[in-house]
């Protein structure tokens, strides 16, 4: 009578052992887990130990055990491939930085890199997008002859070579807080957002109609001299 009024219990569908122990080495033998192949392969042993024995929990049933080391299995890769994903952000900011932290790439010209970070802009991928514009606001520098660029430049080095042409002003402030973000976004210490994107966009704008002071004084004694 009691058994007729609880509800029917259903056995959940889980994967047998032999299903759980071919996921799991499918999982693992994929090439993201080849430097780790000493500490894969003993922890490998140990889940397929606890797997062909089936009783993990003592007097339950053989499914419980099973979903339960599977849950465990899953639990384990999911937190090996974030390591790994880590490890490798962390790494490649470190080879990066052995290459001298050179400013520029190539020898595009500014309109070239400009072209580069609207393009970028447009597909949502602001950290090229900021990175591009920064060296074409350095590139067009260097074009109109504001700064003499040289190999292995970087960022910070450039800021210095923009305030002697351009003197102390608001504009040489911007530019230092340009390439702060320019290394941040490079090495992958700031993910950027449309925000960044437009803020640098303005920055290439007030950047180009900059001027330098000196040659504004060196242009009024020549008007000097021509005038009757």
């Amino acid at each position: 009578m009691l058994g007729s009024l609880l509800p029917r219990i259903e056995v959940p569908a889980t994967p047998q052992a032999d299903e759980a122990r071919q996921a799991a080495e499918i999982e693992l033998s994929r090439p993201i887990y080849d430097q780790r192949e000493g500490l894969l392969a003993r922890l490998w042993a140990w889940l397929r130990s606890l797997l062909e024995d089936g009783q993990l929990v003592a007097g339950a049933p053989p499914w419980v055990s099973t979903a339960i080391m599977v849950l465990c299995a899953a639990l384990i890769i999911a937190a090996l491939v974030l390591i790994l994903r880590l490890a490798r952000r962390i790494t490649l900011p470190a080879k990066a930085g052995t290459q001298g932290d050179a400013l520029f790439g190539d020898d595009r010209d500014s309109e070239d890199l400009t072209r580069a970070a609207d393009a970028a802009a447009s597909r949502a991928d602001f950290a090229t997008a900021v990175v591009e514009r920064f060296r074409a606001i350095i590139r067009s520098l260097d074009e109109r002859g504001l700064i003499e660029e040289y190999p292995g430049m970087t960022a910070d080095e450039s800021v210095p070579l923009a305030a002697r042409s351009l003197g102390d002003c608001e504009i040489i402030t911007r530019l230092g807080q340009g390439a702060e973000l320019f290394d941040a976004v490079r090495y992958g210490r700031v993910e950027p957002s449309s925000q960044q994107d437009e803020w640098m966009r303005g920055l290439a704008r007030d950047v180009t109609g900059a001027r330098a002071p000196r040659a504004r004084a060196t242009a009024a004694p020549a008007l000097a001299e021509s005038a009757p």
